[in-house]
């Protein structure tokens, strides 16, 4: 792939709800081999556009372009063709189903099974050596954790030669450690060429992973800057669209949290402050 064309290109979406205008506008490229953070609070139309590009909705207006062809995606399964996978904050997986049953549903090979599996198989071994994912192929999908899940989830994309690959607040239900191993799957990925598109809304997650982030505020792109040019502070004032300063609260996990409030007086209403910013 040319590094000087982008991966993704997004010209003019706009997508409406009734009388809600959930995107408005947006345009964004989005570089191959890449990790490409979008943040906003709740409510901004991350989600939105990023379905729109998975072929969940359909845009009321704009154009989608993928390694610079133009592409119409009207369903998941186009988008899974152009190279795109995606990996839901809610995951998309038979709980009585097997890792590796999970991994083949809806690719199989015609009637063909026992060759399917056999397939996988191999090539779950193989993603699972190029980048941490190691799972049991056989294990059932109930008795694993949120984040063995959220590994089958990946490799499901994986399996089907995602070269791009969205994820959507995926260290929302992770613990402190699965969230730094989620990271570091990240970076194998990107240095395998892989372009990431990571939808959040906690900073630290932007300032410790992505090389550029693209700011969004209800329904509308405000900006797109380069990770280690900006700040967490520069973000939030983006994201919201004020100008206050961020404060520094909380090190539960490990890290520092940055909050809007800095005019704020008492523990209480800092605690409320994080929690309409969507931090805890």
């Amino acid at each position: 792939m040319n590094d000087t064309v982008p991966a993704i290109e997004l010209k003019g979406i706009s997508k409406a709800f009734g009388p809600v205008q959930a995107n408005k506008d947006i345009s964004i490229r989005v570089m191959p081999g890449t990790i490409h953070g979008i943040i906003g609070e709740n409510g901004a139309g991350k989600s939105t556009l990023m379905s729109i590009l998975y072929g969940f909705y359909k845009a009321d207006a704009g154009e989608i372009y993928i390694s610079g062809r133009k592409t119409d995606i009207p369903d998941s399964q186009a988008a899974i063709s152009a190279g795109i996978g995606m990996v839901f904050q809610h995951f998309k997986l038979v709980k009585n189903f097997t890792v590796l049953e999970n991994v083949i549903l809806g690719a199989e090979e015609g009637g063909l099974l026992n060759n399917s599996l056999s397939k996988a198989r191999k090539v779950l071994k193989q993603l699972a050596e190029e980048y941490e994912l190691s799972v049991d192929p056989d294990a059932l999908i109930e008795d694993l954790s949120v984040g063995h899940q959220q590994r089958v989830e990946i490799l499901k994309a994986l399996y089907r030669q995602a070269d791009i690959l969205i994820l959507d607040e995926p260290t929302g239900v992770l613990t402190p450690a699965e969230a730094d191993h989620l990271f570091r799957i990240l970076d194998n990925l990107r240095a395998e060429g892989k372009t990431i598109i990571l939808i959040t809304h906690k900073l630290r997650e932007i300032m410790e992973i992505t090389d550029t982030v693209s700011v969004m505020r209800r329904g509308e792109m405000t900006a797109t800057v380069k990770t280690s040019e900006t700040s967490p502070e520069e973000l939030a004032e983006l994201m919201d669209g004020i100008h206050e300063k961020c404060v520094e609260f909380g090190e539960a996990d490990g890290y520092v949290d940055y909050v809007r409030g800095a005019n704020i007086a008492g523990f209480k209403k800092v605690a409320d402050a994080m929690l309409a910013f969507g931090v805890v």
